[in-house]
């Protein structure tokens, strides 16, 4: 497809952003500018920004046309059609009361006339093409019986289904593990050439850009820090842009709790672990069984950081929500500090999804200080001395305790999650995917502190994760889930080295994404 094809000139661009300015009148009558005479916004380019943001200056356009013209009809018939937006947080951008075979004909349906037997092929392929060998079971499924990762190839598959000329993908490659992140990305840039389509790509890892994109747009406190090549960008001499291609380095100074340990007692103990989940199908009494795990041994010895990776689906999240006491297992045992049932505050979780994991009507002072009310720590002068402690060692400034969680960005509300677990003052924390939806830079912060905080206090991390990043500098052993079942378990340094198919698929897709610390395993 050429521009001709669009009904555009071979000069006239698709998308034209000129000096756009966005503000957000935050609670206490904070004015918080999001972009500052640029603009590269998922939201403001769909007109989708909520009640108390404003565009204060500049313009978008749309094939020639401004879009503060378009009436709420050419706005609904562009939206999804033309020019489709993959969200960051897929959780919030599906209905959860619908199967997801639904709300994937719904949109076909919006901008297309097809019948049954048509849509249903069509979202059929479009699952399979985003990597789902079992469509039909995806097309029964709500999104709540799936998993992060598969929550975000339903949002791709929505997104992509009516064949956009613009996407807009927003952080749409977080949720998914490497393996998929790179089938994805070949998706992508079959889709772009083949259709000819226009592609806006937010994304906090560089990495995944060499490949599909001409040219890069470095943003930095809503304003344009640097536009170039990849090529162009790796040679440049400015902290912060190195900082987003090469995060690792700022790990290599980090505390490091010593790699031996041996010596201490185990902290957590799963023994032969079972857990499987019974749906229904669609307009039907039948019922079918997913086994999420089967047969899990593990032990977490105190002081140590244990990292579980798998691709989307392979039970990571069940190990995680089973250890935190989210769920019951069907056989098998936990024992934590050698009781089944130790005091609820030594383990803490933080989800996957903090957007979902969020009270929306608390302030972050609120969410921090909520577990230290539950537990009658002190009084609640001294409980929000604390909220405000927690907020600036995760790196929030504590002038924003009074926002609303709603009012942080995807990152900024993972790292008040994180402030909320360390609160209770766990002996034990799970992390399930937590510092997915972060920038690099960020992870390595976040990293760094948890690395820092585990030399102090002696803290023992679950670490779930679907890929490689940092994996190297942080965890002393990985555990590798297939299919509800534990196949390997290996040091970091021994990732590099495995044979079994299912750790080679993972790390060499890592190392098509450029992940950071991969190369230090090798």
């Amino acid at each position: 497809m050429t521009s001709s094809d669009l009904g555009l000139s071979k000069t006239e661009p698709l998308l034209h952003i000129s000096a756009l300015s966005v503000e957000y009148d935050a609670s206490g009558g904070e004015l918080v500018r999001a972009l500052r005479d640029v603009g590269l916004s998922a939201l403001a380019l769909l007109r989708l920004l909520p009640r108390n943001a404003r565009v204060s200056s500049g313009s978008v356009e749309y094939r020639g046309r401004n879009l503060a013209e378009f009436s709420p009809s050419q706005l609904r018939e562009m939206r999804g059609g033309e020019v489709a937006l993959i969200s960051q947080e897929p959780a919030l951008a599906l209905n959860p009361v619908l199967p997801l075979g639904r709300q994937l004909a719904d949109v076909l349906l919006a901008h297309n006339r097809l019948d049954r037997v048509a849509v249903s092929v069509r979202c059929n392929e479009m699952l399979r093409e985003v990597g789902f060998a079992d469509s039909e079971r995806i097309m029964r499924a709500y999104p709540h019986q799936l998993s992060g990762g598969q929550r975000q190839r339903v949002a791709i598959a929505q997104a992509l289904i009516c064949r956009p000329r613009l996407l807009i993908a927003d952080e749409p490659l977080s949720a998914l593990d490497a393996a998929t992140q790179a089938e994805i990305l070949e998706l992508l840039l079959r889709l772009k050439q083949e259709l000819g389509l226009a592609m806006v790509f937010i994304t906090h890892n560089a990495g995944v850009l060499s490949t599909l994109v001409e040219s890069i747009v470095v943003m930095r406190n809503g304003e344009v820090a640097a536009r170039a090549t990849m090529d162009e960008l790796q040679s440049s001499a400015d902290d912060y842009v190195q900082g987003l291609l090469s995060p690792q380095k700022s790990l290599m100074s980090a505390p490091r709790r010593s790699s031996s340990s041996d010596g201490a007692r185990p902290l957590l103990e799963i023994h032969s672990l079972s857990k499987k989940f019974v749906q229904r199908r669609m307009l039907s009494r039948k019922k079918f069984v997913v086994q999420s795990l089967e047969g899990i041994n593990l032990e977490l010895r105190e002081g140590s950081t244990v990292a579980v990776l798998g691709r989307s689906g392979s039970g990571k999240s069940t190990l995680a929500r089973c250890v935190a006491g989210f769920e019951m297992p069907d056989s098998g045992e936990i024992l934590t500090s050698g009781e089944k049932r130790g005091p609820r505050r030594m383990v803490q979780m933080i989800f996957q999804d903090a957007a979902t994991s969020l009270n929306p009507g608390f302030t972050a002072r609120q969410i921090i200080t909520e577990p230290l009310e539950i537990a009658r720590w002190k009084s609640g002068p001294e409980r929000t001395s604390r909220a405000l402690e927690l907020m600036e060692e995760v790196g929030l400034d504590a002038a924003w305790s009074s926002r609303l969680a709603g009012e942080f960005s995807g990152g900024q509300r993972q790292r008040l999650a994180l402030a909320r677990a360390l609160a209770a003052e766990p002996r034990l924390l799970v992390m399930d995917e937590a510092l997915s939806g972060l920038d690099m830079p960020l992870q390595a912060q976040m990293v760094r502190l948890l690395m820092e905080l585990q030399v102090r206090h002696g803290l023992t991390y679950l670490y779930i994760s679907h890929d490689l990043n940092f994996i190297s500098l942080f965890a002393q052993e990985v555990v590798v889930m297939e299919g509800g079942r534990i196949v390997e378990r290996t040091t970091p340094a021994g990732l590099c080295k495995s044979e079994h198919p299912a750790t080679r698929e993972l790390v060499e897709a890592s190392e098509r994404l450029h992940a950071p610390g991969v190369e230090a395993t090798a």
